[in-house]
């Protein structure tokens, strides 16, 4: 079969390689209909990420049909459309049982080298049973595919933020996560959404989705955040970059007793936290991985209903030969780029 490698810094190629196979009970084997580039893929494509091994598949969101399941898998059949989350874990330890099956210790990172991955025609799910997620036949490939990650993990920032009706919520970050998580915020009636990015295509998509868009390259997005706050500061920030310089404003931009939700994927092993000031301003501060497998179902009824379309944010939809052009565009900012699907 076909699939896009990682063939070391800023190199992607498709290449064939063996077709996958149920290699547990708890495995299934899916044809992928959509894949996508995700931002914290381009942390390998650029090298933020050191990788040493090449000629791994790379991906992490997709959407497809199964094709086969191990005999340990009793919730899914052959014909099933299913979305998958980012990572697979297993659904029966502690952490899985209580919420947080992004802490499972048998968890794969699905597309890192480690865990199969899913820019390709077919892909093996592990723990298959718990990953996977039936998807309604009306919701098609383009809005289904995020709840596994992008669109759980926005939704995941507002949990965590706590954002309230009336809030003022600021969004640090107009990349796909960021746009997430401004839509997921206006399903909880705030007061404004604020946010902040430079490049001039995403921030033309906030507007659009009803954000205050605030270009920080020309406008000062302090004043303007007390403009809306009369000068107290957001009730919640979300930073969406997972840079340093990025989670520092965050606490600028915050009021007192405010919160900070960190969902930029932060690569470094660590962060210079000013801890005096959260303490004085009894700031509550936010972060980890999101465990997308609790929100999957309840996003699709939110498209379902109607509530949620993430599939505006796609700008590209290229074919699985073209991912290292879908790859170069994304991480250059090229042709207005902000989400690129690919199908096999």
């Amino acid at each position: 079969m076909k699939a896009v490698t990682f063939q070391g810094p800023y190199k992607v190629e498709v290449k064939e390689v063996p077709d996958p196979q149920i290699q547990e009970p708890t495995d299934a084997i899916i044809r992928v209909t959509t894949a996508a580039i995700c931002g914290s893929d381009l942390h390998v494509y650029t090298g933020r990420i050191p990788m040493p091994l090449t000629g791994w598949v790379l991906g992490h969101e997709y959407i497809g049909i199964v094709e086969e399941v191990g005999d340990g898998v009793g919730n899914l059949r052959p014909g099933d459309r299913v979305v998958g989350a980012f990572t697979a874990s297993c659904g029966s330890c502690f952490f899985c049982l209580r919420g947080w099956p992004s802490q499972c210790p048998s968890q794969q990172v699905l597309g890192f080298g480690i865990g199969p991955g899913a820019q390709a025609q077919r892909m093996r799910v592990p723990f298959a049973h718990f990953t996977l997620e039936k998807v309604p036949q009306a919701i098609p490939d383009e809005k289904a595919i995020f709840v596994g990650d992008i669109l759980a993990t926005g939704y995941f920032a507002v949990q965590r933020g706590g954002v309230k009706p009336d809030d003022v919520v600021v969004v640090v970050g107009c990349g796909p996560v960021g746009l997430m998580a401004q839509m997921c915020a206006r399903l909880f009636s705030p007061k404004a959404v604020i946010a902040l990015d430079t490049v001039p295509e995403r921030l033309e998509l906030a507007y659009q989705l009803g954000a205050i868009a605030v270009d920080i390259s020309s406008q000062d997005p302090l004043r303007i955040i007390r403009d809306y706050t009369n000068s107290r500061g957001a009730d919640v920030v979300i930073e969406a970059v997972g840079h340093a310089n990025s989670i520092r404003s965050c606490f600028q931009y915050v009021r007192g007793g405010g919160t900070i939700a960190v969902v930029g994927v932060y690569s470094e092993p660590e962060f210079p936290f000013p801890m005096f000031q959260a303490f004085v301003r009894d700031i509550s501060f936010q972060v980890g991985v999101c465990p997308s497998r609790n929100y999957m179902a309840t996003l699709l009824s939110l498209i379902e209903e109607g509530r949620l379309d993430p599939s505006v944010i796609v700008t590209h939809v290229l074919p699985l030969e073209e991912a290292p052009r879908g790859y170069h565009l994304f991480a250059n900012r090229q042709e207005g780029c902000i989400k690129v699907l690919l199908k096999p």
